[in-house]
């Protein structure tokens, strides 16, 4: 019984929490271990408490995200603080071997990696309008930037991607799709 309304609930508010932890926490990656330490701790109550007492699941794991975003915030902020660089003992990760693996998906890990050096905002703008098909208007309201703004965010984004990727300045125009 317990299961069934937690699978229920997961299946009903993964995509709107997943879409609001990536608003408010910058990498997507740290979003979605966020929400996934939210939903186990709601697994735990439920199986403790019972969810008898929850009128709103989404609002119930909402108000937990919430929380757990802040703690984050608070944790990087702390771990920056007494953070040393040793430029002696940082080494850098072997690039990852797609030998077997189709070239599209060669292309879209590439486009990716390269997304992850944007800026913060730029980023969360660009994994929202591809990564989650959400339309301009769409990210424009979860994050209270204008349209303009966000479709300029998009349009450096693509621009220095493709910059990176290609080695070219240039820079092409156009209207976007899902506006």
């Amino acid at each position: 019984m317990k299961q069934a309304y937690f699978d229920r609930v997961y299946e009903r508010t993964y995509r709107t929490l997943l879409r609001y932890a990536i608003v408010h926490l910058s990498d997507p990656t740290d979003a979605e271990d966020a929400l996934q330490d939210v939903y186990v701790d709601f697994y735990r109550r439920i199986e403790q408490r019972g969810h008898a007492d929850i009128l709103s699941p989404q609002a119930f794991l909402l108000k937990m995200l919430k929380r757990e975003i802040v703690r984050r915030y608070i944790e990087r902020s702390e771990r920056r603080a007494f953070e040393v660089y040793d430029a002696d003992e940082t080494e850098v990760a072997d690039p990852l071997s797609f030998e077997d693996v189709a070239e599209t998906r060669v292309m879209a890990g590439l486009v990716l990696e390269t997304a992850k050096q944007l800026s913060p905002d730029s980023y969360r703008v660009f994994v929202l309008y591809y990564g989650f098909q959400m339309s301009v208007a769409e990210i424009a309201r979860e994050t209270q930037l204008g349209a303009e703004a966000v479709k300029s965010r998009l349009f450096r984004a693509r621009n220095e991607i493709r910059r990176r990727l290609t080695g070219s300045g240039t820079a092409r125009s156009g209207k976007e799709k899902r506006q």
